[in-house]
């Protein structure tokens, strides 16, 4: 049986929610993950990076896959439009020492254009030459870089379009291909602008009806916005054993740690005319970076995304930290039973959390009953600094959400937007109006929690994690973390990204759910 909210937090539920859907729209739209996320990388899409992954092989568990997506939104009507940067130098980090600094770079650079080839690049294949350099220890490090150079340094070159392989059993690749991001990121923004209240429509029993997308014959009510679009990959397969137990800098050999910290960055050259004397004039600086999933769409004010996309990530929580919010705990922080155990009872009591007359409203609780936490911070430790978290001596399907940041690295499959809904309705703190007798109500005091302490409520972000769902996938794999719903089949083996999408009208060709 579901728990029941007392009759008076049903009324200020209820009083709250009215309030809150009569608020204006929310501080503007969300593009998700890190496609076209800031004012300045949004106008540059060869350097704007939509997502990075890590992740063990699935064929090889000495491997490990390191993957980076840029030209986000590719069009598949013209294919050949969209090319690496021919300036733009591309970079995978690697920390091994726990401290945000990068200990290893893997690079790439682009010569040539996909719609002229490069005479090295004969038809049919790829129109551009890459080079990929790494894993080694870079020249410098921060957000000024230098090109790897050394004849200890790996390379790798070759066309774009084609499995590449390199010395000590590297692999890389670099091509269009499907996007594997999912998420309903148009339903997103309808709840933060106010014109919806959930994912899918339903009558709460504690909060009444609220707005949303109504169920589809297969079961589905979300739309994954990138379906049908492609991006550019570039990604490279590395022995771990290259990656873990490095020296640090004071040259004292550490033992092997099987975690890791990895990013993505992109550079252009700090000298305009570094053309013409060659790409060794540097050195390139960072103009965006990428780790975890949705951290500046859902964390950082659009107005500070730039700098956020110029800074390193070993100064983080100094940087960033205050706008995170705090974690619930298993101690009461307000005198409203504002506790992990108290937001699970609103959220059961709110029918979020399974069915509701016979149809899903939300997924299932993430914590396990009992889950303790006793850090505030908990939320800021796991996401700061803004690297994806790989344990590379774990199984490979093995997710392990919270313990490694928002999940142990990220691959392909996973359904990295439920994690991040899933996880901050129940863990995040809001501050709730005085007297409205729901958990988190009470005074403020030292607490970093998100805004609801007006009418109305000013941070919408609260209904949109309500449901821990987007509905993508059929109801029945909702509750599944590690399957997304991709639009396109991945490949079996490396690069394992999904072949992009074919000229529209082709086989293979497709198009959105019906409308509703």
């Amino acid at each position: 049986m579901r728990p029941r909210l007392s009759l008076p937090i049903v009324v200020a539920a209820r009083l709250l929610l009215a309030v809150v859907l009569m608020a204006g729209p929310w501080s503007g739209p969300v593009r998700s993950a890190d496609h076209r996320e800031a004012p300045l990388i949004s106008e540059d899409p060869t350097a704007d990076i939509a997502d990075v992954y890590a992740f063990t092989s699935p064929n090889d568990p000495t491997k490990a896959v390191f993957a980076m997506t840029v030209n986000g939104f590719a069009v598949p009507a013209v294919r050949s439009t969209y090319s690496f940067g021919t300036d733009v130098l591309y970079q995978l980090k690697i920390d091994n020492t726990g401290d945000g600094v990068e200990d290893l770079v893997i690079q790439a650079v682009f010569d040539g254009f996909e719609t002229v080839r490069d005479p090295r690049c004969p038809a049919p294949g790829g129109g551009q030459f890459v080079t990929v350099l790494g894993p080694a220890r870079p020249k410098r490090t921060g957000a000024d870089n230098h090109l790897l150079r050394g004849k200890d340094v790996p390379v790798i070159t070759g066309c774009t379009n084609t499995v590449l392989t390199g010395p000590g059993g590297l692999r890389a690749f670099a091509g269009l291909r499907d996007d594997p991001f999912v998420v309903d990121i148009g339903q997103l923004n309808r709840i933060l602008g106010g014109t919806q209240d959930v994912f899918r429509g339903f009558t709460s029993p504690a909060l009444g009806p609220l707005r949303g997308r109504a169920v589809r014959a297969d079961g589905t009510s979300g739309v994954d916005a990138f379906g049908g679009f492609n991006a550019s990959a570039l990604v490279v397969e590395v022995p771990k054993a290259l990656v873990q137990g490095s020296r640090n800098r004071t040259s004292t050999y550490l033992r092997t740690n099987s975690t890791i910290g990895f990013w993505g960055t992109t550079s252009r050259p700090k000298e305009s005319d570094h053309r013409e004397h060659g790409r060794d004039h540097g050195p390139y600086v960072q103009i965006q970076r990428m780790g975890q999933q949705v951290i500046k769409t859902v964390f950082i004010p659009a107005a500070v995304r730039d700098f956020f996309n110029a800074t390193v990530p070993r100064d983080d929580l100094e940087n960033f930290g205050a706008f995170f919010p705090d974690a619930l705990t298993t101690t009461d922080n307000d005198g409203t039973g504002n506790t992990i155990a108290g937001r699970a009872g609103v959220l059961n009591a709110a029918g979020v959390t399974g069915p509701v007359d016979g149809v899903l409203a939300g997924a299932p609780l993430l914590l396990p009953a009992g889950f303790v936490n006793t850090d505030p911070n908990f939320i800021r430790s796991a996401l700061l600094p803004d690297v994806l978290r790989v344990d590379l001596a774990r199984a490979a399907g093995d997710l392990a959400v919270g313990a490694n940041g928002y999940q142990n690295g990220r691959r392909l499959v996973d359904d990295v937007i439920d994690v991040v809904l899933r996880v901050a309705r129940e863990l995040a703190d809001v501050k709730f109006p005085d007297g409205s007798t729901l958990p988190g109500s009470g005074a403020l005091g030292s607490r970093r929690a998100l805004d609801c302490s007006s009418l109305p409520c000013p941070d919408r972000r609260v209904l949109a994690v309500l449901q821990g769902t987007d509905f993508v996938e059929p109801d029945g794999a909702v509750p599944a973390l590690a399957t997304n719903g991709n639009d396109r089949a991945l490949l079996a083996d490396f690069p394992f990204f999904g072949a992009p999408h074919p000229l529209p009208g082709e086989p293979g060709t497709v198009g959105f759910p019906p409308p509703q």
